[in-house]
C-alpha cells in the first residue's frame, strides 16, 4: 500500500511539470505579431504585438489655386482668360445651341467708376460671338517671330505650328494669324491674340491648342497652373477646376485623335461654342417684321420741313436739298440716349412696340433729274456723323443719283457723350447697341416709305414729272456707313445690292487700330475707366456680342445663302484704300473673306484666301486702290493723323465711276485699266 502511494505521488509530480510546459506553448500560439495601428494601410486586427511593420499612405498633396467665382480659374492672369471659353457657358435645353452664356456679378471687370458691371442681356445669348477676338496670356511673353503673321497666314496650317484653331465638328484647321498686344503695360502679362481671318461659323464648337511656345531665350513659356493641373491630373483646391475635369478629358481625347500634339506638350488648350444665328439676329428680325407689318407697303407718313433749290455760280440749277421726317415704329423707350429697347421680359429678348416717332431724313435730288429721274440711292454716313446728304450734291449730279440719308443713332453725333460714359460704365454699351438696332429699323422703314407714301410728296415732282425713280433703290455707305451696309441691305426687303467704301468687319478687331479710337482711349484708360489693358481688351471682346445683331460680319456671313425666309442673298462691291488708318486693310480683307467676295485682278493687293476675277465676272467684287500713302502700323494701334488714305477713294473719279456703274447697271467695269494705283493729286469729292 505504501509502495502504491509512493508511485502515485511520483506520477502527480510529473504531470504537474507537464502542465507548466503546455501553458508556455499556449502563450506562444495566442501572442500574434503584426501591425496594430488602425490608421495603417496594413492594420492586422488579429495582431497582439506590434512588430513595427505598419505601412502608411503618403499625405495627399493638393495644389492651392484660387477659386474665384464667375472666373475661368485655369488661368490666374485674368478672370476672363482665355477668351472666349466654355467656362462661361452653361447647359440650357431651351436654346438653339443647348447652351447659354453665364456671366456672374464678379465676371465682367469693374471700372474705376463702377464697382459692379452686370449686363443681363448677355446671359441670354446661346454662345460666344463668332466675330470676337480670341486671346489668352502667359506669365512670360512668348516669341512669336516664327509664327503665322498677318502677311504669312498660311503658316497657321503647317504641321508643328504652335497655335491651332480647330472646328470641333469637322476637325478642320482654321487659318489665323498670331499677334501680341502692343498696348500691353510693362508690368502686366501680354495678351496673345489668335486673329481669325473671317467670321467663324455660327452654332459651332471650336478648340484652341497652344504648344511649343518659347520666350526670347528659347525656354518654353510656363503653362498656367490651373491648366497644368488638369493636364497632369493634379488635385487642386479649386472647385471650378475640379468640376471641369470631365470636360477637359473630353477635350484631351479630341486633341489626341485629331492632332499630332501629345497632351503633355500642351501649354494651354480650351474650347468654346459660338452663338446660333437665331440667338444673334432673332430679336432684330422680329422687330423688323413687326415694323413692316405696322407700316404696310406704303409707309405711315412723310413730312417736308425745308426744300432748297440750289444754283451754281453760273446760275444753273445744281440740286434740290430737301429735309423732313418720316414716321417709323419705335421700340426704344426714348428717342434720346441712353435708352433701351422694351422687351417682353427679363428672359425674353423679343422687342415690344412703344410708339411711332418722327425720324429726320435728308434728300439731295440732282439737277440732272429733270432730264431723267434720278435713282434712289440710300446713303450711309461716317462715324459719329449724321444722315445729312447735303454735301453729296457732286456725287448726285455726276451719277444722276438721289442721295437719301438718315442718322445711325447709336453711332451718330448725338451719341458722343453717352459713348464717353459707356467706356466708364460698360452697362451703357447695351444702351448704345440697342439704339443702333432701332436705327437699322428706321433705315428699313425709310426705304419702304420712300417707295410708297414719301414718293408722292409734291417736292419730288417738277411740272408733274417725278424727279426720283424709287422702283429699285440701292445702298452706298462710307466708313461707318460701310460697316452698317450689310445689316441694312440684309434687313431691308427692298435692297439687293450696294457699294461699301472704306469698310471692314468685326468691330472688336477694328477699334484699337482706328484713329477714331483716340477720342475715347484717354477716358477708357484713365483711373475712372480701365487702367489695365487686360481689362480693356476683355471689355472690347465682351461687347462684340452686343454689337453682333447689326455687325457687318453677321450679315456678310449670310450674304450668299440668306437666312430662312427672313434674309435674302445680296451682292456687294467693296472699295478700299491702302494705308487706311480708320478702317484697317486687315479688317477690309476680313470683310471680303467672310462674305466670300472675289477681288478684281486690277486690285493693288490680293489678300490671302480671296479668289481673283476680271471685269467679265458678275456678282460681288472688291478692289484695293493705292495712292502711295503711309501704311498703317502692323500692331493693334492707330497711326498718326492726318489720314488722307481713308477719304481718298471717295474723291477718286475712277472709283466713283466703278461704284455707280455697279449700283445702277450691276456692271463690273475695270475703270483702273488693269492697275488701281492712283496719284493723290487733284482728288475731289465733287
Amino acid at each position: 500500500m505504501n509502495k502504491l502511494l509512493a508511485i502515485l505521488l511520483c506520477v502527480s509530480m510529473v504531470l504537474s511539470g507537464c502542465t507548466a510546459v503546455n501553458d508556455e506553448i499556449q502563450d506562444q500560439v495566442f501572442d500574434n505579431f503584426g501591425c496594430t495601428d488602425t490608421n495603417a494601410l496594413n492594420f492586422d486586427e488579429n495582431a497582439t504585438i506590434d512588430d513595427e511593420s505598419c505601412i502608411y499612405d503618403e499625405p495627399i498633396e493638393i495644389l492651392q489655386i484660387a477659386d474665384i467665382e464667375g472666373c475661368d480659374n485655369t488661368n490666374s492672369i485674368h478672370c476672363m482668360l482665355p477668351f472666349p471659353s466654355d467656362a462661361f457657358l452653361i447647359e440650357d435645353q431651351n436654346t438653339t445651341t443647348g447652351k447659354r452664356i453665364h456671366y456672374t456679378s464678379t465676371t465682367i471687370p469693374n471700372s474705376g467708376t463702377v464697382d459692379l458691371v452686370e449686363i443681363p442681356i448677355l446671359n441670354q445669348m446661346d454662345g460666344a460671338s463668332p466675330n470676337t477676338q480670341i486671346m489668352t496670356a502667359f506669365e512670360k511673353e512668348p516669341d512669336i517671330s516664327e509664327l503665322a503673321g498677318q502677311f504669312s497666314i498660311s503658316k497657321s496650317l503647317e504641321n508643328g505650328h504652335s497655335t491651332q484653331l480647330i472646328n470641333r465638328i469637322t476637325g478642320e484647321l482654321i487659318p489665323h494669324w498670331v499677334e501680341l498686344d502692343i498696348r500691353s503695360e510693362e508690368d502686366q502679362p501680354t495678351i496673345l491674340h489668335i486673329r481669325t481671318i473671317k467670321a467663324l461659323e455660327h452654332n459651332t464648337p471650336y478648340v484652341v491648342t497652344i504648344s511649343g511656345l518659347t520666350d526670347e531665350s528659347g525656354e518654353l513659356v510656363p503653362t498656367p497652373e490651373g491648366f497644368a493641373a488638369l493636364r497632369d491630373q493634379i488635385l487642386t483646391s479649386s472647385m471650378d477646376i475640379e468640376n471641369r475635369r470631365a470636360e477637359f478629358q473630353n477635350l484631351f481625347s479630341f486633341i489626341e485623335v485629331n492632332t499630332d500634339i501629345s497632351i503633355q506638350q500642351l501649354q494651354t488648350a480650351w474650347s468654346f461654342h459660338t452663338s446660333s444665328t437665331e440667338s444673334i439676329i432673332g430679336p432684330i428680325i422680329s422687330m423688323r417684321n413687326d415694323a413692316l407689318e405696322r407700316i404696310g407697303e406704303g409707309g405711315l407718313g412723310c413730312n417736308v420741313e425745308t426744300n432748297e433749290e440750289i444754283f451754281d455760280e453760273q446760275g444753273n440749277r445744281s440740286h434740290w436739298l430737301i429735309s423732313g421726317t418720316y414716321t417709323a415704329p419705335q421700340y426704344t423707350e426714348s428717342f434720346y440716349p441712353p435708352t433701351l429697347i422694351r422687351r417682353v421680359s427679363v428672359t425674353d429678348r423679343t422687342p415690344v412696340f412703344v410708339e411711332d416717332r418722327e425720324i429726320p431724313f435728308w434728300l439731295v435730288i440732282p439737277g440732272t433729274a429733270i432730264e431723267e429721274p434720278a435713282d434712289l440711292t440710300i446713303w450711309g454716313h461716317g462715324f459719329l456723323g449724321t444722315g445729312d446728304t447735303s454735301g453729296l450734291y457732286g456725287w448726285a449730279n455726276e451719277n444722276n443719283a438721289a442721295m437719301l440719308g438718315t442718322s445711325f443713332y447709336g453711332w451718330a453725333s448725338d451719341d458722343v457723350t453717352s459713348l464717353e460714359y459707356a467706356v466708364l460704365d460698360m452697362n451703357y454699351f447695351q444702351h448704345q447697341a440697342e439704339r443702333l438696332e432701332q436705327s437699322m429699323i428706321n433705315q428699313v422703314v425709310m426705304i419702304k416709305s420712300f417707295m410708297g407714301v414719301c414718293s408722292e410728296l409734291p417736292d419730288l415732282y417738277l411740272n408733274g414729272t417725278t424727279l426720283v425713280d424709287v422702283t429699285e433703290p440701292v445702298y452706298t455707305g462710307y466708313s461707318n456707313g460701310a460697316l452698317r451696309g450689310p445689316s441694312i441691305i440684309g434687313l431691308s426687303p427692298d435692297l439687293n445690292r450696294g457699294v461699301l467704301w472704306a469698310g471692314g468687319s468685326s468691330f472688336s478687331h477694328i477699334i484699337e487700330r482706328c484713329t477714331q479710337y483716340d477720342r475715347f482711349h484717354f477716358i477708357f484708360a484713365s483711373e475712372w475707366g480701365y487702367e489695365n489693358q487686360l481689362d480693356r481688351a476683355v471689355a472690347i471682346s465682351i461687347m462684340q456680342s452686343l454689337w453682333d445683331s447689326v455687325e457687318s460680319d453677321t450679315f456678310l456671313h449670310l450674304r450668299e445663302e440668306g437666312y430662312l425666309d427672313e434674309i435674302e442673298p445680296y451682292e456687294l462691291m467693296t472699295l478700299f484704300s491702302i494705308g487706311d488708318l480708320q478702317i484697317s486693310n486687315i479688317s477690309s480683307a476680313r470683310m471680303m473673306r467672310t462674305a466670300n467676295i472675289p477681288i478684281l485682278d486690277s486690285s493693288t493687293i490680293i489678300p490671302y484666301g480671296i479668289e481673283v476675277v476680271d471685269e467679265n465676272h458678275s456678282g460681288s467684287v472688291g478692289v484695293f486702290f493705292d495712292g502711295g500713302y503711309i501704311l498703317a502700323p502692323d500692331g493693334n494701334e492707330y497711326g498718326e493723323e492726318p489720314h488722307p488714305a481713308h477719304n481718298a477713294i471717295g474723291a477718286l473719279s475712277s472709283a466713283r465711276d466703278m461704284a455707280f456703274k455697279y449700283l445702277q447697271f450691276e456692271d463690273i467695269v475695270d475703270t483702273c485699266n488693269g492697275d488701281c494705283s492712283f496719284s493723290p493729286d487733284n482728288l475731289s469729292w465733287n
